[in-house]
């Protein structure tokens, strides 16, 4: 369905009128297969294909494309061409299934939107803010997680059609729209707070206390201890929780201190059963990257996101 693209300005590549017809599917597949596997070996195990039937696919669109696609590094990764090209194919793809639902009628299928989103914004009810778009638009929604301060990599590699960012620079192909600024409190429960902050939050007793740190990448928790307090990782003791909601509840539960939203800690503050510690709240500029050309369901999920992110988010 790629073979004929209404025009090739639409490529972020400059092409002949004689090879705007050098995109074929199955030359795209193997290059959307080795790109979410990471490898050419893993990519043909999934196609059920030679892993030499791959990588000759590959280097086929390249001599196309007059441009080398993917970094063969382990893993396997896009080129900023690469990448150019996945994001291109994802909105092409979903432009075509949105015609083709239009022309079949209410009835015809559902919508596969991707999107890369932070945990901490799942944690605070995003699914069920979107809820009434995704039935509405028949929106089969697939969440890639990882650190907001990471999400846009996902959307550069073409692995989604949008993504909550703390990064401002539209990407090519992309628009941003400003979310505002998420809160982030430090918080504990008072027998924790009184135990190893009885003295107050300093680089002494932040080296005693037990953090709920969010993975293993560099998060919000980890850049403050290591920029406010000097604290590089391995000087401090810390339990790496990735997921939001589990590591809220180690905080709840007592066993550590966690840097979390102020919406998701609202109730436990309210209530008694966390404290704030005596730490300025942190606030963290969030963004909405989108593709410039979307479908009816991907304009209604963007404005969703919008609107979820004006009831949690300060301007």
């Amino acid at each position: 369905m790629f073979s004929n693209p209404p025009s090739a300005r639409l490529m972020a590549f400059h092409l002949e009128p004689a090879h705007r017809s050098m995109l074929d599917y199955k030359l795209l597949e193997a290059l959307e297969m080795v790109a979410r596997a990471g490898s050419f070996d893993a990519a043909a195990k999934r196609m059920h294909l030679t892993q030499s039937a791959v990588s000759q696919r590959i280097r086929l669109l390249e001599e196309r494309i007059g441009a080398v696609l993917l970094v063969r590094d382990i893993p396997v990764r896009p080129t900023p061409a690469g990448e150019r090209l996945l994001a291109h194919v994802k909105q092409v793809r979903e432009l075509e299934n949105d015609l083709a639902r239009r022309v079949e009628g209410e009835g015809a299928g559902w919508n596969s939107l991707s999107v890369g989103v932070n945990a901490d914004s799942l944690a605070i009810g995003l699914i069920p803010a979107l809820a009434p778009v995704l039935r509405g638009h028949r929106i089969l929604l697939e969440c890639v997680v990882d650190d907001e301060s990471y999400t846009l990599d996902l959307l550069k590699a073409g692995e989604v059609s949008g993504c909550i960012s703390t990064q401002a620079q539209a990407v090519a192909g992309c628009e941003v729209a400003s979310l505002g600024a998420l809160a982030y409190l430090f918080v504990a429960t008072p027998a924790f707070a009184g135990h190893f902050f009885a003295t107050g939050v300093t680089r002494e007793t932040l080296t005693h206390a037990p953090a709920a740190v969010y993975g293993r990448k560099q998060s919000l928790h980890r850049r403050w201890l290591r920029e406010a307090h000097g604290l590089e990782e391995g000087a401090y003791p810390c339990h790496a929780i990735p997921d939001s909601s589990a590591l809220y509840a180690a905080a709840c539960a007592g066993v550590a201190y966690a840097v979390v939203p102020r919406a998701q800690a609202a109730p436990q503050l309210a209530d008694g059963t966390l404290v704030a510690l005596g730490v300025p709240p942190l606030p963290v500029a969030l963004f909405w990257h989108y593709a410039t050309r979307q479908n009816a369901a991907a304009q209604a999920l963007t404005e969703a996101i919008q609107t979820f992110a004006a009831r949690f988010v300060t301007a």
